[in-house]
């Protein structure tokens, strides 16, 4: 039976692929940071394993296949696993399992589950990023000195990076798809010229050719492909080293004749790949939109709460002493209406901006 202490903890993330441009799942990196890994591995233990709730935590599968699983060793601290198919509303946990010794099969106890909207956004935007930024001066509390809790501020947070993406068309959180696309001719020919449906691209986890029978008869060597990562636009280039890999037709085809000889052929190239920022990488401009968009929410609620709720103005009188409050509440405006008006104001200026920077015209040479 594991003792209690062997609990891996999740601390950080390093912050989620058929019809076209269809989303498999947010990209999820859970990472742990385990002072005691030494003992754990004393205690037979040797590898790490990631377990998904979808139901709120009513029932757990493990996502890691066996050979997945993180390999523990003595003197590292840091271990992370990735889930391709996230979501920011499963649950997330990991366990220290033991695959060979005479504990072999026995897991430890599991850690404390976290959600995955905290660990999606935390790459991007933390709670406390936002109420140091966007919230100075505001009174984050209730009546009763209640604060709103961290959830809430993560789902406006969440919210936001949606509206976002949503607004601009384009992935902001890394996230998987795949893509199938047309053969055509003169693409073909300029070096099988493709351009992906979502970008900025982190990385093309594999681009193949799947003939209408359903067939794949060519997955392409990672080393041929050629990445634009920020206009999301990809080409075959063979090197050397590699050709034996792939079948090589007359006059360098990488299809057989039936095939290049045609001008059109529908979804015949298919390309599984994450788009979006990776993680640190996010641009400023994108953040400090976010976080304004974010604050929106709670500042409606705490200005409604300013002076009381749903109290404009307030006086207090006591053996000829008056006191008087009057806050800018209304039943057209919340007390922080001001903050409210001006952050709309500069996400409305920026978003043409961003518009035109991420999605104009792209300019590309066969």
């Amino acid at each position: 039976m594991a003792e209690n202490f062997i609990q891996p903890s999740v601390v950080e993330n390093a912050n989620a692929p058929a019809i076209n441009a269809r989303q498999t799942g947010t990209v999820i990196k859970i990472s742990i940071n385990d002072d005691n890994i030494d003992q754990v591995i004393d205690a037979g233990y040797n590898k790490l394993l990631l377990e998904r709730s979808t139901d709120n935590g009513l029932s757990w599968l493990e996502i890691t296949g066996p050979g997945e699983r993180a390999v523990l060793a003595k003197g590292i601290f840091a271990y992370s696993i990735t889930d391709r198919g996230g979501d920011p509303n499963f649950l997330y946990r990991t366990r220290y399992v033991a695959t060979q010794g005479s504990v072999q099969g026995e897991c430890s106890d599991p850690s404390e589950p976290i959600e995955g909207a905290g660990l999606a956004i935390r790459s991007i935007l933390t709670v406390p990023e936002l109420k140091n930024r966007y919230f100075f001066g505001v009174d984050l509390t209730n009546d009763k000195g209640e604060e709103l809790t961290e959830a809430t501020f993560t789902h406006y947070i969440l919210q936001a990076i949606r509206w976002l993406e949503h607004e601009l068309d384009m992935p902001i959180l890394p996230t998987a798809f795949l893509d199938n696309h047309d053969y055509n001719r003169e693409d073909y020919q300029a070096f099988s010229f493709i351009q992906l449906d979502n970008y900025p691209v982190i990385q093309i986890d594999e681009f193949r050719v799947q003939y209408p029978s359903g067939q794949n008869v060519i997955v392409y060597p990672a080393e041929w492909i050629r990445l634009n990562k920020e206009h999301g636009q990809i080409q075959i280039v063979p090197t050397a080293g590699t050709l034996s890999e792939v079948l090589i037709g007359q006059g360098g085809s990488f299809l057989p004749a039936i095939y290049n000889g045609m001008q059109y052929l529908p979804h015949l190239f298919q390309v599984a790949y994450v788009a979006g920022f990776e993680e640190g990488r996010v641009p400023r401009n994108i953040i400090d939109l976010i976080g304004m968009a974010a604050a929106l929410g709670p500042l409606d609620i705490f200005g409604d709460l300013l002076g009381g709720a749903g109290i404009a103005s307030l006086s207090l009188s006591m053996d000829g002493l008056s006191q008087s409050l009057n806050t800018t509440s209304s039943p057209e405006n919340a007390g922080y209406g001001a903050r409210v008006i001006q952050y709309q104001r500069q996400i409305k200026a920026q978003i043409p901006m961003l518009r035109r920077f991420y999605k104009g015209l792209r300019f590309t040479v066969g």
